[in-house]
């Protein structure tokens, strides 16, 4: 997309390009997800294994698209009091999404 004409000037100052790969390992994508969740400063367990696992299906193992699910299910929470996911508002946030 850079590569258009509009976008010459912004592509030539790119010196570096990197292509993300998915995290596609259950333990490795819930290290990566737990581990955002406390920089974030989430003291608690905010989801079950089953929706982490969840989690990484709907989002293929990519962290951004695991991160707008994670702040839409976080969106749909607050109202109803909760300080956890569970898996069936996860599904909801998911389903929103699509």
């Amino acid at each position: 997309m850079l590569e258009r004409t509009p976008y010459a000037a912004l592509y030539s100052r790119i010196q570096t390009r990197v292509q993300l790969q998915p995290v596609i390992e259950r333990e490795r994508f819930a290290q990566l997800i737990t581990h955002a969740l406390k920089t974030a400063g989430c003291t608690h367990t905010l989801l079950a294994d089953s929706g982490l696992e969840l989690l990484r299906q709907a989002s293929r193992g990519l962290p951004r698209q695991a991160g707008r699910i994670l702040r839409t299910a976080m969106q749909l929470a607050v109202p109803r009091g909760l300080n956890h996911l569970p898996d069936e508002l996860l599904q909801q946030a998911i389903e929103e999404m699509r």
